[in-house]
């Protein structure tokens, strides 16, 4: 009987409150600055990389990586058995 009266007066609540963010506000206080995630930020995020390859390039250390490659791969193929 007593689950019954609950669930009656549990309809009753909910059917009288009218704007649910003032209850949602009364449990929980958000302490986040909302402001702050509506800017809008102007970043490159592939700036780093790109200043990075073309020192690689232009430094000629590509060449090295590809003739040590070549040769790594030679020795090997020399040095190993079957």
């Amino acid at each position: 009987m007593l689950l019954v009266h609950l669930a009656q007066d549990a309809t009753t609540w909910l059917a009288s409150v009218s704007d649910w963010s003032e209850v949602w506000q009364g449990y929980w206080q958000s302490p986040i600055d909302w402001s702050l995630l509506a800017q809008q930020f102007e970043t490159d995020v592939f700036a780093n990389f790109r200043s990075s390859f073309n020192n690689f390039i232009e430094s000629g250390q590509v060449w090295a990586l590809i003739i040590g490659v070549v040769l790594g791969y030679l020795i090997r193929s020399l040095t190993s058995y079957g």
